[in-house]
This record gives structure tokens, C-alpha cells and sequence, in this order.
């Protein structure tokens, strides 16, 4: 595993906007600058799932922890067999979650989880696989990568030549569609009466 330890909320919030690879989070409630509830709130309207154990001297903050799906809460001080027990929960809980998928790649066989997949483009005869930390070039047609993709749901055409993750949507307009990067997709006319609809389904 990799560790990465960071002085405040600010300053880990500022590295997660750029890389979001994160699976566990163990935070302080009470820190300078943004406290642990509220960067677990802001990370939680993003509809991120990171597992959050929070790590505190005080138990009045549990309820509120609770509210924000943390998965554990720690009072210190702390020992070595329960942060091991919490790693376990976590790493249990992310085998049974992840949908991990194998892509024909330019690389060779890559592996990825089908939930951070953002939409697929075609190029050429082949097609690019933008996901929330990666692009990958695909050799694969856009039909081809559909039909590879059908099985792990929420997957749609919004236009001949893209391929969008129903729940990496953010927003849906007449022309195009916003994914949770902030990158805009071109929707066509006669498919974007199937996509709003399932997207207002999920």
C-alpha cells in the first residue's frame, strides 16, 4: 500500500480535485482550517464512496459521523490491531464493490474499475476510454466497447459517436451533456430523450 499523510483537510482537498485514487481516509474531526465532517460532506456531494474512518479524542462528534457514512470511528488513543481490523473492513468492502473490467488497450491488457469509466469516444476506427484518473485508447470500435460494456449497466449511446456512464453524469442539456469532470458531450436529437430519461431514473 501506499501512504500518504497530509498536514490539513485544505491541503488534502487541493491533491484530491487533481487525484482522487484514494481508497481509505483516516481524519482528525477537529483540524485546522476544514474540519473532518464538513470535507467529509463536501466529498460526499460529489458522490464519492472513499472509505472515511475518522481518528478523534472526543466521542461527541459519533452521530454526526455517522450521518456522513463514515465507516469507522477511532477514539484515540488508538491501536495497532483496530486500524488493521478497519483496513481489512475496507479492503473487503472494495472486493465486493469493485467492478473491475479488462481493456484491449495500445499497452496491452489493461485493467480498470467500469464505475470510474466517464464516456467513450470513437476515433478512427477505434475509440478513447475517458475515465475520472485516466484516458485510455482503445483497440476496440465504439460498438465493439458497447457491447463490451453492456454487461456493467448504465452505459448508453447519446450520440453515434459517444458512449456516456449514465452515473458519471452531471448534468444533461439539449446539446451536449456534462460529465462529473466538467467535460462537455455532444447529445444528439434523437437520442436525448432516451438518455434524460435514464438518467432521471437512476
Amino acid at each position: 500500500m501506499e501512504v500518504k499523510i497530509f498536514q490539513g483537510s485544505d491541503t488534502f482537498y487541493f491533491t484530491w480535485c487533481e487525484d482522487q485514487r484514494f481508497d481509505v481516509l483516516f481524519l482528525d474531526i477537529c483540524m485546522e482550517g476544514t474540519d473532518g465532517i464538513s470535507l467529509t460532506k463536501k466529498l460526499r456531494e460529489k458522490g464519492k464512496t472513499v472509505n472515511i474512518i475518522f481518528t478523534t479524542g472526543v466521542a461527541d462528534y459519533m452521530q454526526e459521523g455517522f450521518e456522513v457514512e463514515a465507516l469507522h470511528y477511532l477514539l484515540k488513543p488508538i491501536g495497532r490491531e483496530k486500524v488493521w481490523k478497519c483496513l481489512e473492513k475496507c479492503f473487503s468492502r472494495k472486493a465486493q464493490d469493485s467492478r473491475l473490467i479488462l481493456l484491449p488497450t495500445d499497452e496491452g491488457l489493461v485493467k480498470t474499475d467500469a464505475d470510474g469509466i466517464l464516456y467513450a469516444e470513437a476515433v478512427g476506427h477505434y475509440c478513447e476510454l475517458v475515465c475520472m484518473t485516466e484516458t485510455l485508447s482503445l483497440k476496440l470500435g465504439i460498438k465493439e466497447a458497447a457491447r463490451l460494456l453492456e454487461g456493467y449497466g448504465n452505459f448508453m449511446f447519446c450520440h453515434r459517436s459517444y458512449l456516456v456512464n449514465l452515473r458519471r453524469i452531471s448534468k444533461v442539456g439539449k446539446q451536449d451533456i456534462i460529465m462529473d469532470n466538467g467535460r462537455a458531450v455532444p447529445v444528439s436529437r434523437r437520442m436525448y430523450g432516451a438518455v434524460n430519461e435514464g438518467f432521471m431514473k437512476l
